[in-house]
Formats: structure tokens, C-alpha cells, sequence
């Protein structure tokens, strides 16, 4: 049960609240660590790494912005 209580903790925001960009890039680095496997395991060579690379950038950087603009709306309401 510690485990999920873990995963429970990673997969949200310090409030408790769900984070879908959270959960995007866990699921994006899953998929590419498949993907790749299987390219390895059925040619017996490494893939070209240009289109993971992009897809891991694109789903960091949802997770980036996320958390911008958790920084900016923290901040608009100490100012208030």
C-alpha cells in the first residue's frame, strides 16, 4: 500500500490535486522506452533518437509549463 500511497504523492501537486502533465510525461517516457526496445530487440541496433528526443521535449515542456504558470498564480495571489 506505501507504494501506491507513493505513486499517489508523484502523480499530484502539493495541494493533492491531480496533475495531467505529470501523468502525459510518465505515460510519453513509457511509450518511448517501449518503442525503442522493441527497435532494439527486433534489429538488433539502436534506433535513430531524433523522435524520441522530440516527443520527451514536447511532453516536458507541457510539464514546464505547468508549472509556470503555477509560479505566476501563486504569485498574483500573495499580491492580493
Amino acid at each position: 500500500m506505501k507504494f501506491f500511497t507513493f505513486l499517489r504523492s508523484t502523480f499530484s501537486e502539493p495541494t493533492g490535486t491531480g496533475s495531467a502533465s505529470r501523468v502525459l510525461a510518465a505515460v510519453s517516457i513509457g511509450a518511448c522506452i517501449v518503442w525503442i526496445s522493441y527497435c532494439v530487440f527486433k534489429s538488433g541496433n539502436m534506433p535513430d533518437m531524433s523522435g524520441p528526443a522530440m516527443w520527451l521535449g514536447a511532453s516536458f515542456s507541457g510539464y514546464g509549463l505547468n508549472r509556470i504558470s503555477g509560479a505566476i498564480q501563486s504569485k498574483k495571489d500573495d499580491e492580493k
